[in-house]
C-alpha cells in the first residue's frame, strides 16, 4: 500500500512538470479583453523548428514580424506563427489585425495566428467572442 501511495504521489509531483503555467497567465490576461487594431507586416521567414534533426522529420514555420502601436503610442513588434497558405498570403507592408491584451499591450497575437491547443482550449472560456 505505501508503494502505490509513493508512486501516486510521484506521479502527481511529475505531472505539475507538464502544467503550462505560462501559456495559462497569458490567457488570464487576455480574459480581462482585448483591442483590435491594424499592424504591418515587417518581415516574413521561413525556418526549421530544429536543427539537430533531419528535415524530413519536421515541419517548416512560417513565422510573421508584425508591428502594431499600442494606446500609448509606443511601437511593439512581435512574431506570430502562422499557417502555410496565410504566410504565403503575406508580404512586407501588408495590414494585418492584431489584437492586444488591454491589461497588458505587450501580449499580442494575429488573426489567424497558430495557437497551441492548450491555448485553444482555454480561449473558447476566457476570449470574448474576438
Amino acid at each position: 500500500m505505501r508503494k502505490i501511495s509513493r508512486l501516486i504521489a510521484i506521479g502527481v509531483f511529475c505531472a505539475l512538470f507538464f502544467i503550462p503555467y505560462q501559456e495559462i497567465r497569458v490567457e488570464r490576461i487576455r480574459s480581462f479583453g482585448e483591442n483590435k487594431v491594424v499592424g504591418i507586416v515587417i518581415e516574413k521567414f521561413d525556418r526549421k523548428t530544429s536543427k539537430e534533426l533531419s528535415s524530413a522529420y519536421l515541419p517548416e514555420t512560417q513565422l510573421i514580424l508584425y508591428r502594431f502601436t499600442d494606446p500609448l503610442g509606443q511601437a511593439r513588434e512581435q512574431i506570430a506563427s502562422v499557417s502555410s497558405n496565410k504566410w504565403q498570403s503575406l508580404s512586407p507592408g501588408d495590414n494585418i489585425v492584431v489584437y492586444y491584451a488591454k491589461a497588458a499591450p505587450r501580449i499580442s497575437r494575429i488573426k489567424g495566428e497558430k495557437e497551441s491547443s492548450i491555448v485553444t482550449m482555454l480561449a473558447k472560456f476566457s476570449r470574448s467572442g474576438i
